[in-house]
């Protein structure tokens, strides 16, 4: 085979997708389908991706790992003021803490956090998710949950403007003009 064939089957096995079924790890059930694929995303480089959900107890996850080398840490900021903001392209690493300085709301990473790409109105639903599940682990905390949700759900509606903070030490999440 020639240097150049070799060199675009290379460039072509770069990407790839794959499926599998197993077990479910949440019910048991055969029908659990993962899903890996590679592909390029803007701020994140090349990624691995993959998702995985069951077909049973409708149990979801899904995943991003970054395949390129560490990029300088970012700190970035973004004023959403208007209605068509929250359909900004968010992505996120799960390296990124991010602040609402407007409500005080500061999420750091955990071992659990995930890397995802959505807009800013997905991941403004991702908080509230979050949210609502404090207040069973802070039953002590309810009125001031209560009116953090109330306030994300303003901004959700585009009646309360807000500054959205990125903090990434690899650099890799960002809000974009594309638009989801």
């Amino acid at each position: 085979m020639a240097k150049a064939d070799q060199q675009k089957d290379l460039k072509r096995s770069k990407h790839f997708e794959s499926s599998l079924f197993i077990s479910c790890p949440v019910c048991g059930k055969k029908g659990f389908e993962i899903v890996q694929r590679t592909d390029v995303i803007p701020y994140f480089g090349e990624v691995l991706e993959t998702f995985a959900s069951c077909n049973s107890c409708k149990y979801k996850t899904s995943d991003i790992l970054p395949l390129e080398t560490k990029r300088a840490p970012k700190h970035q900021e973004y004023k959403i003021s208007k209605l068509s903001d929250l359909e900004l392209r968010v992505v996120k690493s799960k390296l990124c803490t991010i602040v609402i300085p407007e409500i005080g709301l500061k999420i750091e990473p955990g071992p659990g956090s995930e890397a995802f790409i959505s807009n800013v109105e997905g991941l403004i639903d991702r908080i509230i998710e979050a949210v609502n599940a404090m207040d069973v682990t802070l039953p002590n905390k309810k009125e001031s949950i209560k009116e953090t949700v109330s306030k994300l759900k303003k901004m959700k509606d585009g009646k309360l403007k807000f500054t959205l903070i990125f903090e990434d030490e690899n650099g890799q999440s960002a809000v974009s003009n594309c638009k989801v």
